[in-house]
């Protein structure tokens, strides 16, 4: 290839780069992916490096198809159960996939690797055959400035700068399109063009387009609109999506990050715990019902805790249809009384459906609502503003003393593992401290009661606590240093402590509703609230209240209500056309049942790799960058070449010939002279390289007077270096060639 091809390239590949990582930096701040920035930065360079080889060079698709045949072979060979797990998490990874671009779906940190690799995968094969293509740059400005201003009406904070990085790039490439076809043009007039005029004009673009772009950054954006409230309503009306944009004549910030509910919505910053929150007194939506006991109005079940963050892990969703009602997770001896709630938002836009455990019959204009394992409901379409739905709850009459000799026996295995797993890097001091609070206590009940009574009267409630210390774990630094918090504090907290203490439980974050003497009751910002359910055999999930703010839970018991108590057994009547029961053993199903402990979720999961695999997710990964790193290591060190004079250009040629004589079986000794050396190399290709005399003189002109080369010069070296190389490329083999041009190094 030739040295200006090479240095196009280059110039292409930097691009490339920095297009497709503004694109991914954005796509990671809206979705919250569970992946780093090094692992973005490293998948971009790798498939940039394997787009780049495609497009010049096509043939290498057989190749990598070959490759990929001959792995899966292999592998189905070593572990056939393996290769079958694979076809099964594809459909299941599809079907996610699907619900989330449609909005069914909220984003899965679990599916955060497969989404990645399939985004920048996606993004790069596009972005590299416009620039490689030489057409269409000026769409590539207009695409990337309307992906980039999405992300930014969705919130994402530093879209304007992931902008202005991707417009930065496309203009230079636009400008550089620009210029081929004008020096094109400048060859067919045989206009006179000075050899210095492509770095001009690119050095121009670049200072013009820098301090463009770094202008409109310094642009405010707060500059109050004009509100058209009849229009805005209009609009989200026959658009739903929209409402959760940025939007003026909406309080975003109480709108919504996204349409599944969850704290960041009402004013709980970031994915991680902790910090200052400022919390909306408005009324965000109001609940209609009798009684008057505190409702927990669940919106989000999470289950996993890692890295200061609770995320949810895979479940199970199948349709519901509206009406029809759902079984009931409470053993045939619990009584059951109905709760009937009419909820209606104020200022409020989300999917989720509220209601208190647990939720069996929803009436919802949606037009699909899911379900999942834990009882969490959300619709297709997100309620708005001033819409209603209804749902109806079988709240369970509960009798402290069955609780006391209530097993977990019904979760299985592998989900009594996943909630009482801990993270790895807890501190020990953390559960000695549970050890300590739960000594004494033979039944999993009243080790929660001790865990809620310990945090409610040792730690103090602020909006405002202290900031966590960066590498800080979470919980450690609240229990023994902060010492106080909000909800989400006291809440992970007791998770921790019980899970310490083999207690299966959950992070649950909603609403808490109070009665205030009115059956309407007016559930604001400041009532967003988190708690902790934990597992009892026949009556399911119970609600703890750790954070002293609220008052505890009260259960009820059989004849504390006026509502007639209904009998499970009753539930055998009921029509259902979902079987949360069958979801969930369908998932159990799927894994096998195994020795399990605290902390064994993060374990096993550490371990479950074999050889193959290993070989597959880190030898392979590392040899792409090893090859991605050499290659551009090879491609910058021939755009020296051409590009260097005198004695510097000397030194780098036979440098480099040098290395392909070695790999045609010509070594040269530290004895040897150039003259020499190559004079043994003319004995045995005489007729190859007749040449050589003539090469040697010129290098040794440039070598010791450091003369300028004329081109005439540089031609006869380039022709003699190409030989050279076909010389070894016949003498080593394509593969071994290979590998020690791309893979071992020079």
């Amino acid at each position: 290839m030739k040295n200006k091809n090479i240095k196009e390239i280059v110039f292409y590949m930097s691009l490339i780069f920095i297009m497709v990582i503004s694109l991914n930096l954005a796509v990671m701040d809206s979705t919250g992916m569970d992946i780093s920035f090094s692992r973005i930065v490293m998948f971009t360079l790798i498939a940039e490096a394997v787009a780049s080889i495609i497009i010049i060079c096509p043939i290498t698709i057989l190749g990598a198809l070959i490759t990929g045949i001959c792995w899966t072979i292999y592998q189905y060979y070593m572990d056939p159960a393996l290769i079958k797990l694979y076809i099964q998490d594809i459909p299941e990874f599809s079907n996610w996939l699907y619900g989330y671009i449609v909005g069914y779906n909220y984003f899965e940190p679990g599916y955060s690797l497969p989404f990645a690799i399939l985004y920048i995968a996606m993004t790069v094969l596009i972005i590299s055959h416009i620039v490689y293509s030489g057409r269409g740059s000026f769409a590539l400005i207009l695409l990337g400035t309307v992906a980039l201003s999405f992300f930014w009406f969705i919130y994402v904070k530093k879209a304007r700068l992931y902008l202005v990085l991707f417009l930065f790039a496309a203009i230079m490439l636009y400008s550089y399109q620009i210029y081929k076809k004008r020096l094109k043009e400048w060859k067919t007039a045989d206009i006179s063009v000075e050899y210095n005029i492509g770095y001009n004009w690119m050095s121009c673009t670049a200072i013009v387009a820098a301090i463009s772009l770094m202008l409109s950054l310094a642009i405010p954006l707060n500059i109050n609109s004009v509100k058209w409230t009849w229009l805005n309503d209009k609009v989200i009306n026959l658009f739903p999506f929209t409402a959760e944009w940025r939007n003026d004549s909406l309080e975003s910030s109480t709108y919504g990050y996204n349409s599944r509910f969850s704290l960041n919505s009402v004013g709980y910053k970031g994915n991680k715990l902790g910090g200052e929150v400022r919390l909306d007194e408005s009324v965000l939506m109001t609940v209609k019902t009798k009684g008057e006991d505190t409702l927990y109005l669940r919106g989000i079940v999470k289950d996993r805790y890692f890295d200061n963050n609770w995320s949810k892990s895979r479940k199970s969703y199948k349709e519901y249809n509206k009406g029809f009602r759902m079984p009931l997770p409470y053993g045939k001896n619990v009584k059951t009384y109905e709760k009937t709630l009419d909820i209606t938002y104020e200022k409020l836009l989300t999917s989720t459906v509220f209601a208190p455990y647990s939720i069996y019959q929803v009436q919802h204009n949606s037009r699909k609502i899911y379900a999942d394992e834990n009882l969490e409901l959300y619709t297709s379409k997100m309620t708005m503003k001033g819409e209603s739905y209804t749902v109806n709850s079988m709240m369970p009459y509960i009798d402290v003393n069955k609780l006391q000799q209530a097993e977990t026996e019904n979760l299985g295995g592998n989900e009594f593992k996943l909630y009482t797993s801990i993270a790895p890097d807890i501190p020990e001091r953390v559960r000695s401290l549970a050890e300590k609070i739960t000594k004494g206590q033979n039944n999993n009940y009243d080790k929660a009661k001790a865990v809620e009574k310990y945090l409610r009267e040792n730690y103090k409630y602020t909006l405002k606590p202290p900031v966590l210390p960066s590498k800080a774990e979470f919980t450690d630094h609240f229990l023994f240093e902060g010492k106080e918090g909000y909800c989400t504090y006291f809440a992970t907290s007791m998770a921790v402590l019980l899970r310490a203490s083999g207690v299966p439980c959950r992070y649950v974050e909603g609403f808490i509703a109070i009665y205030e003497g009115e059956e309407e009751r007016k559930v604001r910002g400041t009532d967003a609230h988190a708690w902790v359910e934990a597992y009892f055999d026949n009556y399911g999930w119970v609600a703890f209240e750790p954070t002293p703010e609220y008052p505890a839970v009260e259960f009820v018991k059989p004849g504390d209500k006026t509502e007639v108590a209904k009998a499970n057994s009753a539930q055998d009547t009921v029509t259902d056309n979902i079987d949360i029961d069958d979801i969930s053993k369908r998932r159990r199903n799927l894994e096998a049942d195994e020795e399990f402990g605290n902390g064994a979720v993060y374990q096993d999961e550490k371990n479950q790799f074999n050889i193959v695999n290993i070989i597959l997710l880190v030898i392979l990964p590392l040899l792409l960058i090893r090859f991605s790193y050499m290659y551009l290591s090879w491609l910058i060190a021939e755009v020296t070449l051409g590009h260097s004079k005198g004695r510097k250009f000397a030194l780098d040629y036979i440098k480099n010939i040098v290395w392909y004589l070695k790999r045609a079986d010509f070594t040269m000794s530290q004895e040897e002279t150039l003259r020499e050396f190559l004079k043994r190399v003319q004995y045995d290709y005489n007729e190859r390289f007749f040449n050589i005399p003539q090469v040697t003189v010129i290098l040794e002109k440039i070598r010791y007077s450091n003369q300028d080369i004329t081109a005439e010069e540089r031609r006869t070296l380039e022709e003699f270096r190409k030989k050279v190389k076909k010389l070894a490329l016949e003498k080593c083999g394509a593969i071994q060639f290979f590998i020690s041009l791309y893979i071992l190094g020079r």
